[in-house]
């Protein structure tokens, strides 16, 4: 059986950045995501009458030369989005999934996976998922704080840091509105904290609504957070209709999704955890903050860390 360098689980910007900077230096990784379509929150749903929307980050904002140096390598897939005077954002086009896909480009990606069990035998991972089995040296877990420590067990040393992390949830609603859009973006409170004009991102135009992504603030998401999703459709979509002053019977498509991890309200306050034992690192943006520069940020020390020590030594 093929026993890879390297096991990413995770394909958001964290795996992606980690992935890409190991497999430069000649090791055999391979990334692993549960999802349909890579990125993590980087993420875009696209509808049969082709709508877009942008349903995680609306788009990136870059403090760093690094950072944008490593954005720029998607080419034609990365585009400036100004909602304001001063405030220009990254965004991937035509979609932010298109600007993950670009990133990922080179590197073996199984899309649709569920990781259920890993089992450490003292020098090799395996990854157990359905009646599959994948095999790795070192194992890199670049998903949520939560979802790592259940993966690796209430024994394992890293257990407690990792359940240390405290996440909020958010609550998104992607709306296609037959009305003119009165603003670009918007900032405000309960279920509509985050309201943006999705259809006024470059590349976007010609679509037959106006695409509307609302995200609610932590407070209302925690209130709702078991609430079914064409339920809380019902519930948020009223609220935006009422905010770009469109009557109900403009609503042509309403579809809520739940962010579970949105953002780190409690970061880990470094960019990684490691234990050289078992041969396992984990990272992500929730280690140093809520951005995907800091998802990027946690990715590349990780994959300083594992070249500097070399990922055969235990």
């Amino acid at each position: 059986m093929l026993v890879e360098d390297i096991a990413i689980i995770g394909a958001g910007i964290t795996g992606i950045t980690c992935g890409r900077a190991l497999s430069r230096r000649g090791l055999r990784v391979r990334l692993f995501d549960k999802g349909r379509f890579i990125g993590g929150r980087l993420a875009s749903r696209c509808t049969g009458d082709g709508m877009h929307f942008d349903h995680g980050a609306q788009g990136i904002q870059c403090s760093t030369p690094e950072f944008h140096a490593f954005l720029k390598k998607a080419g034609a897939k990365l585009a400036h989005w100004s909602i304001g005077p001063g405030d220009e954002w990254c965004i991937g086009t035509p979609t932010m999934v298109d600007l993950s896909r670009a990133l990922a480009s080179g590197l073996e990606v199984v899309q649709g996976v569920r990781i259920e069990r890993i089992v450490f035998d003292g020098h090799i991972w395996s990854l157990l998922s359905g009646n599959e089995v994948f095999r790795a040296r070192q194992l890199v877990l670049a998903i949520p704080a939560p979802q790592a420590a259940e993966l690796l067990g209430e024994t394992h040393p890293l257990y407690d840091r990792l359940m240390q992390v405290r996440f909020h949830a958010c609550a998104t609603l992607m709306a296609g509105v037959d009305a003119p859009a009165p603003f670009t973006t918007r900032i405000g409170r309960g279920a509509m904290s985050w309201i943006a004009n999705d259809g006024a991102k470059p590349g976007r135009e010609g679509q037959r609504l106006t695409t509307w992504v609302a995200q609610a603030d932590p407070d209302f998401s925690a209130r709702h957070v078991d609430m079914p999703l064409p339920e809380l459709a019902e519930i948020m979509a009223p609220e935006l209709l009422r905010i770009i002053q469109a009557p109900p019977e403009a609503l042509k498509h309403a579809v809520a999704h739940r962010w579970l991890y949105s953002q780190a309200s409690h970061p880990l306050g470094a960019p990684f955890l490691a234990d050289q034992a078992s041969a396992v690192i984990v990272g992500g943006d929730w280690t140093l903050g809520p951005y995907a520069e800091d998802g990027w940020a946690s990715g590349r020390e990780m994959a300083g860390h594992l070249l500097a020590r070399g990922v055969d030594e235990r």
